[in-house]
């Protein structure tokens, strides 16, 4: 079945010099446009062969294909940029002719023109494409089938006084809290992370840290190799900020503190105010 506002495969059905024609089923024989330059010249393809073709409709309604390539589907998220603002809302760049509107309705916050932001994308009630900054109306809160120490797919969607929000699987939501950070995060990066904890809400603790014993060992060994080098003195502690232990460790300030009480109870180094030492 051939869906509208979403990439499907058709069949070519003629090339010709005025370009490339594909067979969309109930919306007919349609012009591809678009169309790489070896594509419409021939470049290897042939009648009977299929082509990733994005359906949509123009501001008249007609039924158009492109080649172009969408940045999201329906039901996916996105970090897209808004190229102007008008009464009916934002319009955002995504890869399509026609750029994707972001109604007032589902905008949680104002947005800018030049600026990008984490969106969701759907089909309206009159069966229009739009997107929707508004992701708790659409994605799950609750882990359903996740379980703790899951690895996940996210991408940094929010900022709130707890963390960072995340947008998991494109299904769900869940939240990085600023103390388990081990790097700056920018919105819009997608990235690995793992299930860091249930709650009982059911509402998704995440970490960008592996939460596996064999991570946790790597890095109480690099910190006693950077001990070693250092002449058994680092400038660091449990009291540094998160800036200073990431950028010597590329670690999170919770994971430090956890891997120096670790070397500590093993009475391989000893902790000052300020700094670290290797154990005498």
């Amino acid at each position: 079945m051939i869906k509208l506002e979403q990439t499907n495969q058709l069949k070519v059905i003629e090339l010709s010099d005025k370009g490339v024609f594909v067979d969309a089923k109930e919306y007919g024989q349609l012009f591809l446009r678009n169309a790489p330059k070896d594509i419409k010249e021939g470049g290897g393809l042939k009648v009977g062969d299929s082509v990733d073709a994005f359906l949509y409709r123009d501001k008249t309604n007609k039924i158009l294909a492109t080649y172009a390539s969408a940045k999201a589907n329906i039901n996916e998220c996105a970090f897209l940029e808004v190229v102007s603002t008008g009464d009916h809302g934002a319009f955002l760049e995504w890869g399509m002719p026609k750029d994707l509107l972001l109604p007032h309705s589902e905008q949680a916050y104002p947005v800018r023109e030049g600026q990008s932001y984490v969106v969701y994308v759907l089909l309206d009630n009159s069966d229009r494409l739009i997107a929707s900054t508004m992701l708790h109306h659409y994605l799950e809160e609750d882990a359903l089938h996740l379980k703790k120490g899951d690895a996940v797919d996210i991408m940094i969607a929010a900022k709130s006084d707890l963390g960072f929000k995340a947008v998991i699987n494109n299904k769900q939501l869940g939240l990085i809290y600023h103390s388990d950070l081990s790097q700056p995060l920018k919105f819009g990066t997608r990235m690995k992370a793992w299930v860091k904890a249930i709650r009982d809400d059911g509402k998704i603790d995440l970490s960008i840290n592996m939460l596996d014993d064999k991570t946790r060992d790597q890095l109480e060994m690099r910190i006693l190799k950077a001990l070693t080098h250092a002449d058994g003195k680092l400038e660091l502690s449990d009291k540094s900020s998160p800036e200073e232990i990431f950028a010597a460790f590329k670690v999170s300030k919770k994971n430090f503190k956890r891997a120096l009480g670790s070397l500590y109870k093993q009475r391989l180094i000893v902790i000052h105010a300020s700094y670290i030492e290797l154990a005498g």
